[in-house]
């Protein structure tokens, strides 16, 4: 047995000086990531606006359009719109809305319409979320915005609108960097 335990110690002392080194590294690795902290979520919201307020007599029309990216860390898109159009709460919409309206769209890159507003009255503002289920197609989103109305400057008698559209992005970020990765 005495004759065995010598060259078996010198085996087990070859193996283990030559796997120190990759020992080493896990443990230098394990320690480096203790000290390091935990990764945490970062929330961006990035956001889009279109708002006009009619200051004309006469009936104004507006047409505008603005893009926004959407990428693989967006989680969800939430719209904000409010519309005031004056005189609609007793009179609401006596022309089937052709002559002061307020019609919008959102549409993804594919060219499918996510969002549509088409109103000729008054409505309380309100926001709508488009939830990434599963995903929200990448890409340039498009707002597009046509209307037609008419105020009296300098009062309250004037036609406005306001539609918001604000991307929703989650990324970690790894300590000690402040960068999403």
């Amino acid at each position: 047995m005495k004759r065995y335990l010598l060259p078996l110690a010198l085996v087990l002392t070859v193996m283990l000086s030559s796997t120190a080194g990759c020992m080493g590294l896990i443990q230098a690795r394990e320690s480096l990531e203790a000290m390091r902290g935990e990764a945490s979520s970062s929330v961006t919201v990035e956001s889009i606006s279109l708002s006009h307020v009619f200051d004309s007599v006469e009936i104004e029309p507006y047409i505008n359009s603005s893009s926004i990216e959407v990428g693989p860390d967006s989680t969800e898109l939430v719209i904000y719109r409010k519309v005031t159009i004056t005189g609609t709460d007793s009179v609401a919409c006596f022309d089937g809305g052709i002559t002061r309206y307020v019609r919008a769209t959102l549409v993804d890159p594919n060219g499918d319409t996510q969002w549509e507003l088409d109103e000729c009255e008054d409505v309380q503002p309100i926001t709508v979320t488009i939830p990434s289920d599963p995903s929200l197609a990448i890409g340039t989103w498009t707002l597009s915005v046509e209307a037609r109305g008419l105020g009296i400057p300098g009062t309250a008698a004037q036609d406005t609108f306001t539609i918001t559209v604000s991307v929703q992005n989650t990324c970690t970020i790894y300590p000690p960097s402040e960068i999403c990765g």
